[in-house]
C-alpha cells in the first residue's frame, strides 16, 4: 500500500496547478481595477443599470 502512494503522489500537482491558475487570474482582475485610470472609472460609473432584460435604457434626467 504504501508503495501505492509513492507512485500516485505525482497526482497532488493538478489541484496545485490549479490553485496556481485562479489565484493568478484573481490576482490579475484585482490589480487591473486597482491600477483603473479616473477617465475609465467615470465612464463605468455612469453606464445605465437596465431593470429587465431588453427593454430599452431609461433615459436619464
Amino acid at each position: 500500500m504504501l508503495r501505492r502512494l509513492i507512485f500516485d503522489h505525482w497526482l497532488v500537482i493538478f489541484p496545485l496547478v490549479s490553485f496556481i491558475v485562479a489565484g493568478a487570474i484573481y490576482f490579475t482582475i484585482t490589480w487591473r481595477a486597482l491600477r483603473m485610470r479616473k477617465p475609465q472609472l467615470d465612464h463605468l460609473a455612469s453606464l445605465p443599470f437596465n431593470d429587465e432584460p431588453g427593454q430599452p435604457p431609461s433615459p436619464t434626467p
